[in-house]
């Protein structure tokens, strides 16, 4: 401990028992040590609290937000780039991953910045006296307002699909961008303005304590019970379904007096029952992605939430009473060169530290989350097949002739090139119109099918019926010959042989 003073900052009194909490300052009135004296927790907080693995932890969470920031972008791109085929991009998973990317800058910024987290001995640098902390903590304010109000439009697409057989259209993507972020804004700039932001623990800056709860992580922790209620109502319908159609039976049928099949109204009862299942098996197989990350989601912003809730009520009940952290206080007056014996005084004060870890994992790992449920396997091989076209050594082949433009079809026939040889197509028992017929060829040998004055001939069938005319013997007497049509002709054509006249293979006539 560099200096142990620091814990002591003489005030004048002003006849009051509350504690000074000043951008994440915590100061309180110490009648018991001495009259007129504030106590305050150095900064940071977190040396005094913690051993030296948190900081170690830390760096694992930064180092994690780094690559849930390139999957975001990734999948960004991704998005913009490729076909629809092959990303199945929407505009619920757009938002998703924006916000998820807002929250993994709040972590990358002060990484690469690494900001002092102190202004002086007692007080924290906030978002006015460092302009790191303004970025890091709107980062991590809107990116959890996000993720938090897009996770409520999903959930409420997926159970109108799924429970009401309701596909949302244009109407309810236009009235969801516009309430939700709406929302967004409206949230972010009264937290960020009355609230404000400063380190309170680590390189991020998070939201105060003064007037969160009702600002911030009261509104986020509703949205949050609100989207689990109604996943959870759409995991008991789909269950309900599943139950149904596993009990129900097979679909009997019944002779009626007409000899026709009958159902009973079990029956139809089991067949609605199983076209329901139907449906609701592929919704559910189209939309398991979506389904598994909102539950991820919801996890990590309820736990955070909290978390943070729990924490501030921590703050303000130590505040006012002195008496439960003056043993923690003492103990490091007493150790200032060993202050690991009091980590676990400290720690049972405030929070422990692998809550606090947690906390920092989960957010950091929301982007690699991301990636795992909304990248497709369809998206890399269409990334690998878009490489290869554009840098790949083989390409098509494109003849000279296919880039000449000219209004005549005939340029775009095959020419024919030396003297190949003529296949003789099969003979076929249908005739052509065109045949027997010359056809007009030009200079390369090829039928001039486009020219005007080919016409074809019309012949009248023996048979016509378009206009009515008398019958006569001709048009009766039609003379057919079924070998001309590859029939069999029946036992005209194969009269019946006896056994006799039959020549059995591996057998000969000896006279």
């Amino acid at each position: 401990m560099a200096d142990v003073s620091a814990f002591f900052e003489r005030k004048a009194s002003q006849g009051t028992n509350h504690s000074i909490v000043v951008d994440g300052r915590f100061c309180a009135p110490a009648p018991q040590i001495h009259p007129g004296l504030y106590c305050c927790v150095p900064c940071p907080i977190t040396d005094y609290l913690y051993p030296e693995s948190f900081v170690t932890w830390y760096r694992i969470a930064e180092g994690l937000s780094i690559g849930g920031v390139v999957s975001c972008l990734f999948l960004l791109i991704s998005f913009i780039a490729l076909p629809l085929e092959k990303t199945r991009r929407h505009y619920l998973s757009y938002c998703m991953v924006v916000g998820i990317l807002f929250v993994g800058l709040g972590f990358v910024v002060p990484l690469a910045v690494r900001p002092p987290q102190c202004y002086d001995e007692v007080t924290p640098n906030d978002m006015y006296s460092n302009l790191t902390c303004a970025f890091s903590g709107a980062f991590i304010i809107a990116g959890g307002l996000s993720m938090t109000v897009w996770i409520f439009v999903r959930v409420l697409s997926m159970h109108l699909q799924i429970v009401w057989d309701v596909l949302p259209g244009k109407k309810f993507m236009y009235a969801a961008q516009g309430l939700g972020w709406g929302i967004i804004a409206t949230l972010f700039t009264v937290t960020i303005t009355l609230t404000g932001v400063s380190f309170r623990f680590g390189d991020i800056c998070h939201v105060n304590a003064q007037d969160s709860v009702k600002l911030f992580w009261g509104p986020l922790l509703g949205i949050g019970c609100a989207s689990t209620a109604i996943q959870l109502a759409t995991f008991a319908y789909c269950i309900k379904v599943y139950v149904k159609n596993m009990w129900s039976d097979d679909a009997t049928e019944t002779q009626s007096s007409g000899g026709l099949p009958s159902f009973t109204t079990s029956s139809i009862r089991t067949k609605s029952a199983k076209a329901v299942y139907r449906r609701v098996r592929k919704v559910v197989w189209l939309q398991w992605r979506g389904m598994t990350i909102v539950a991820f989601m919801l996890v990590d912003v309820i736990f955070l939430s909290v978390v943070f809730i729990y924490l501030n009520q921590i703050v303000g009940n130590l505040s006012h009473h002195m008496d439960s952290i003056l043993p923690w206080t003492v103990c490091l007056i007493s150790n200032p060169d060993h202050r690991e014996k009091c980590f676990s005084m400290g720690q049972a004060l405030f929070m422990n530290m692998p809550t606090i870890i947690a906390v920092l994992v989960l957010l950091s790992l929301a982007g690699l989350e991301c990636l795992l449920l909304l990248g497709r396997g369809s998206i890399y091989t269409a990334w690998w097949d878009m490489v290869r076209s554009k840098f790949g050594s083989k390409r098509e082949f494109v003849s000279l002739d296919a880039k000449r433009f000219s209004s005549d079809a005939r340029a775009y026939e095959l020419l024919k090139i030396g003297n190949t040889p003529q296949i003789k197509s099969p003979e076929t028992a249908v005739t052509s119109p065109m045949s027997g017929r010359d056809i007009d060829r030009d200079a390369t040998g090829t039928p001039d099918y486009f020219g005007k004055e080919v016409q074809r001939e019309y012949r009248s069938p023996t048979l016509s019926f378009s206009t009515p005319r008398a019958p006569s013997q001709a048009t009766l007497r039609v003379e057919w010959d079924p070998r001309n049509t590859h029939a069999r002709g029946g036992l005209g054509y194969h009269p019946p042989v006896t056994e006799d006249e039959i020549e059995r293979p591996g057998m000969t006539n000896k006279m």
